[in-house]
């Protein structure tokens, strides 16, 4: 049969075929409001009553026939009706949606987004849509960042990474920084992130008040680099926990210094040092190493001097977790593949949508972690436990507290 329009053109099958299966969805709707209001349009029975027919609203749904644009969608005046319909068929949306969130969330132009619904789904989002769609992550970022975190953590990790945020007619450069967590039972957790254009006193006490409101009682140590103010804000909040220096950060910082051809002489001999089994240990290699490079390098190591403390704080753990304190360095790998999403991006428009990007990638890294005890968490628990005791004494936080 050959379907033809008013101007005697032909007729897509398909398409017409779409028009009649969204008139009819349409009539059922329809239906099913005349069910819930008890009566039909124009009908005398419904006058006076408290609700009523108040007009449609369009919105796209996507079928197994193909992408039906402005459907007319009843509504009635009380908000209470909801077609069943509806509800049924747009459940088949959500895989679209969820593909438009993966690929923002690696990092994906709108218009590479655009590109590949186009190619799956023969349809084009708009950057208003791909927001739309987005912003629903946000409620649930918003509930992560007040979720109830552990009572205790072995350690607890503090890193930064620079993300270009749009300011009216200027991009500035804004530090996020990212907290994240070894339980007591030996799992990974991300606890939070802040976004701060300076590294104040004052900044680090509200991002101590805001893990210590969430829940976080007793903690061993805390790892950063030396970031401005934070020391003193940690033994404030937390006047038990050790403070450490990234081991990481300061082989990085020392190895700058040092002539390509040295490096990986240098490096081997730091690797002594911080695999140190004591303290003294460490001390007695640092002034070997000092003697053997202070011809090419005189002013190398001061800072391996002047902090060597600070350094080696992770020695008061059993030997077979210290690999797992005595750096940054798995953080610095979150921080990676932070930077894998954000590099297709020159400018975010604002701090949420910063946020918005950084938590999706998150909450994947989440699910895996939650999966991930590490190593040794098992047989030394009793050493943890003594370890806990003697910091924190009889008055220490248990789950029955």
């Amino acid at each position: 049969m050959d379907y033809r329009t008013k101007q005697n053109q032909p007729i897509d099958k398909d398409e017409l075929l779409k028009q009649l299966f969204g008139m009819m969805l349409e009539r059922l709707m329809e239906g099913e409001r005349t069910a819930v209001l008890g009566y039909d349009k124009y009908d005398y029975e419904g006058y006076g009553k408290p609700n009523s027919r108040n007009g449609h609203y369009q919105r796209d749904l996507l079928t197994g026939l193909g992408f039906l644009e402005k459907l007319n969608i009843p509504r009635d005046r009380l908000g209470e009706f909801t077609p069943e319909l509806l509800d049924k068929w747009q459940r088949a949306t959500k895989p679209m949606d969820k593909l438009v969130m993966s690929l923002y969330a690696k990092g994906m132009t709108t218009r590479d987004i655009n590109a590949i619904v186009e190619e799956i789904y023969g349809k084009t989002y708009s950057p208003q849509q791909v927001t739309l769609i987005t912003q629903e992550v946000e409620e649930e970022r918003k509930a992560w960042e007040k979720r109830s975190l552990k009572p205790r953590y072995v350690a607890i990790f503090v890193d930064a990474l620079f993300v270009s945020i749009r300011r009216g007619d200027t991009v500035s450069k804004d530090a996020v920084y990212v907290m994240s967590g070894i339980d007591d039972a030996g799992y990974r957790d991300i606890l939070g992130m802040y976004i701060g254009a300076t590294e104040t006193a004052s900044f680090w006490k509200g991002i101590c008040a805001d893990i210590k409101e969430r829940g976080v009682h007793e903690v061993l140590l805390f790892v950063s680099d030396g970031l401005t103010g934070i020391e003193g804000t940690i033994h404030e909040a937390f006047p038990r926990a050790f403070v450490q220096l990234c081991i990481v950060h300061q082989i990085r910082n020392t190895l700058n210094q040092v002539r390509p051809k040295d490096k990986g002489k240098v490096a081997l001999k730091l690797k002594e040092i911080y695999t140190s089994t004591t303290l003294t240990e460490a001390k007695e290699k640092l002034l070997k190493m000092q003697d053997h490079i202070k011809k090419a390098y005189p002013r190398l190591l001061a800072r391996w001097f002047d902090k060597l403390e600070y350094l080696m704080r992770f020695l008061v753990f059993p030997e077979y977790l210290r690999p797992h304190v005595y750096s940054t360095n798995w953080l610095e790998r979150i921080n990676k593949d932070f930077r894998k999403v954000l590099h297709n991006k020159n400018a975010l428009p604002t701090e949420d949508s910063v946020r918005n990007l950084l938590y999706l990638k998150i909450r994947d890294l989440t699910r895996r972690y939650e999966r991930q005890r590490l190593n040794g968490f098992v047989a030394y628990q009793v050493d943890l436990e003594v370890l806990w005791q003697r910091q924190y004494g009889e008055n220490r936080f248990t789950q029955s507290t």
